[in-house]
């Protein structure tokens, strides 16, 4: 009792650093009550503690720190001063606080936290939080990961950064510990709730079970946005009025507002730049100049793998981009064209911004080479000069297109006009101005009366949706010369214009000259696809002087013959090599698929044909190599093959390129000998297995389709 007499005359703050544990626990208990006490935030009162605090929550004695927490978190809500603690403390409590085995101490150091969060120290506190994940102690990182989760649940994402949170958040689900993968689990449920797929592309790499486990965790979710329920000291006018308007049940929609403005994230900003300059191969400048094609192939390659990457580091691409140019504007091979044009695309996706000085060199080259005409070739230069515009401005192109507009290649023109119609979506008004818009209107009104009617009807939906985004009043003095046929013809593709990102279209007035979005789009966000050139729109309103006469004639003068429309163009294509072919459907089809179609064993080609089919019925149609796919078909024993099994499957697979592919008049002649010859020698045995009666008739359909008149005569013939 001696002992206790001595230090029971100490001052509180003498007592909180004593020896004897019940020294400091009676310390605490008198600290906590004078805390509560003290009515005045600046008292010098508070100042004594500035340097007790720490000790509080690492108290040796668990009794003692129960009882420390507890004071140390009415001082962190009642001391003006307590903001000047917070790396020290919170770096306490995690440390040790949360490898406490009781759940009242690890609740105290999780509400001293969010407490800190409050008096607007959230950027430290998630800073040391972060830091515990990397603790060896399980029971640590998951205290940190829950806290983190509970940060974001009650102040919400404009307060908590996620950034930082979705970089290491992959790692902990690759922790042995079950707890800290259940728990890290909820935190991306808890951050899925806040910015939806945002989220996505950060979880990709993560192990294919837990994905899908997320995925059914999401699904679950409530589609309305979260709200923020707990308030910084600088939010609480805006708590009282979001409180005010709860109770009167009135219009919520002003404070939801502010507070769930984080909710739109672009998952760009999540991400980690990844540096690529440096993981080129050495050689890869003097493979790319190399005669023989596989090596430029190679080199190539390389870059697309390293261009995937999301997001990339800035620095000096321009030895990069004018080697890639150069493929696109001179190489030959079509297949090497394309591949350049992907690296393109992704450099610009994803340096954005940092890629705008490069674009200027590279748009015109690309604009040039539409006059390609091969699907594969056209789609992949469509997405390299999309994500290439995200980059900079239309102003800045608009040279550049105005000197394309009056090429002679028909498809130059009309790729380029629906480039405009793709750009147009992203503009508004005041990035659209009549500055702009003149010389751009004037160079399409000629295209409307191009004799080609792709290029005048690419011209029609590129008017279109400039007046869809800037109002009639602001086109149409750049319209008076057009006659009324194909004015409405302009209204009519401007109503079907949709603009991405809920962008709102001008009033007819042209009136509304606010901007709709600020923001820069996602990567995500390319312009829509237009159609490729091997499918020829047509429409009446391309051929205005057309009367009723002309077209009665038409008529009667088409009467028992097969009908054409946009699906029955021809579309021819030169004859691919070989080894091209080889190339082609190696990039699209399982090895082990092109390894078995010529086995001897009937069983193995059974399984090839298989996989083809499957390969084929989930490929892109728009990069589906027809001839290619249909040059191995006819690969020994091709269709002289003897089993009626393996030979159905093959019919089916030609029946799917045909229907799905843009399936050319050269395609379909490296067919159709061998098909014809079949039919006509099986057509005893067909007839008793009327099955074999649809394979035919599908793959006569479809070719009928894709190839037009010269097909139907086969077809009737072959009846």
């Amino acid at each position: 009792m001696g002992d206790d007499s001595e230090w029971m005359k100490l001052p509180v703050d003498q007592k909180c650093e004593h020896k004897v544990w019940k020294a400091r626990l009676n310390g605490y208990e008198e600290a906590l009550k004078l805390f509560q006490r003290i009515g005045d935030e600046k008292s010098p009162e508070w100042g004594k503690y500035l340097g007790l605090i720490k000790k509080f929550v690492t108290d040796s004695n668990a009794v003692a720190q129960l009882k420390g927490l507890e004071a140390a978190l009415a001082f962190v809500e009642n001391a003006h001063v307590a903001g000047r603690t917070t790396g020290d403390v919170v770096s306490g409590v995690v440390t040790k606080v949360f490898n406490q085995p009781k759940a009242r101490a690890k609740e105290l150091g999780m509400d001293i936290c969010l407490m800190y969060i409050e008096i607007e120290k959230a950027e430290v506190v998630q800073d040391e939080l972060l830091k515990g994940l990397d603790n060896k102690n399980p029971k640590i990182v998951v205290s940190c990961i829950e806290t983190i989760r509970k940060a974001l649940g009650e102040y919400g994402s404009k307060i908590v950064t996620l950034k930082p949170v979705v970089k290491v958040l992959p790692k902990q689900f690759e922790s042995r510990e079950k707890a800290v993968r259940d728990e890290a689990k909820l935190l991306a449920v808890e951050i899925y709730r806040w910015i939806r797929d945002a989220l996505r592309p950060s979880l990709q790499n993560i192990n294919s079970v837990q994905l899908k486990e997320l995925e059914e965790e999401w699904v679950k979710l409530p589609q309305t946005p979260p709200k923020q329920t707990r308030f910084l000291r600088s939010q609480q006018d805006l708590k009282a009025k979001f409180e005010q308007q709860q109770a009167q049940g009135g219009d919520q929609s002003d404070g939801e507002d502010e507070m769930e403005a984080a909710a739109a994230v672009d998952p760009y900003e999540l991400l980690e730049a990844v540096e690529i300059l440096s993981k080129l191969p050495k050689d890869f400048y003097e493979k790319i100049e190399a005669k023989k094609w596989q090596e430029r192939k190679e080199a190539l390659e390389a870059v697309e793998a390293l261009a995937k990457n999301p997001k990339l580091e800035g620095g000096d691409y321009g030895d990069l981009v004018r080697a890639l140019k150069k493929v696109v504007g001179k190489d030959a091979n079509v297949m090497l064209v394309t591949v350049a044009a992907k690296c393109l695309a992704g450099l610009a996706a994803g340096l954005r911004k940092k890629f705008g000085t490069y674009a200027g060199q590279v748009v015109p080259t690309i604009l040039e080479k539409f006059k390609e005409k091969k699907p594969q070739v056209v789609q992949a230069l469509q997405e390299a000069i999309d994500a290439i515009f995200l980059t900079t401005t239309l102003q800045n192109l608009s040279e550049d297109i105005l000197a394309v507009m009056d090429n002679k290649n028909p498809s130059i023109k009309q790729q380029a006009s629906l480039f405009l119609a793709r750009s147009f979506r992203h503009c508004t008004q005041s990035s659209l101005p009549k500055g702009l818009l003149k010389p751009l209107c004037a160079a399409l009104i000629k295209q409307v009366n191009d004799s080609a009617p792709e290029v005048r009807d690419a011209a029609f939906e590129a008017l279109g949706t400039a007046m869809k985004v800037v109002g009639e009043k602001a086109v149409n003095p750049f319209l008076a010369d057009l006659d009324k046929l194909k004015l409405d013809k302009i209204k009519e593709c401007a109503e079907k214009v949709e603009l991405p990102g809920g962008k709102k279209a001008a009033s007819a007035g042209g009136g509304d000259r606010k901007m709709a979005s600020k923001a820069p789009p996602p990567a995500a966000e390319a312009p829509p696809k237009s159609s490729v050139p091997s499918k020829k729109p047509q429409s009446a309103s391309s051929k205005p002087s057309a009367g009723p006469a002309k077209k009665s004639k038409a008529a009667s003068a088409s009467a028992g013959k097969p009908k054409k429309g946009s699906d029955s163009k021809e579309t021819t294509e030169a004859e691919l090599a070989p080894e091209v072919c080889e190339e082609l459907a190696a990039a699209v089809l399982p090895a082990s698929c092109l390894q078995q179609l010529d086995s001897a064993n009937w069983k193995e080609r059974l399984a090839s044909m298989e996989e083809f089919q499957k390969a084929v019925e989930t490929m892109d149609a728009g990069a589906m190599p027809c001839q290619a796919l249909v040059k191995m078909l006819a690969k020994k024993p091709g269709w002289k093959e003897t089993n009626f099994q393996v030979m159905q499957l093959k019919l089916r697979v030609v029946a799917l390129v045909a229907q799905r592919g843009q399936f050319s008049k050269t395609s379909a002649s490296l067919v159709l000998e061998g098909l014809v010859d079949k039919v006509g020698r099986r057509q005893m045995w067909r007839k008793r297995q009327r099955g074999s009666d649809c394979y035919r008739g599908g793959l006569l359909a479809a070719l009928d389709r894709r190839t037009g008149q010269w097909a139907a005569c086969l077809h009737r013939g072959g009846r």
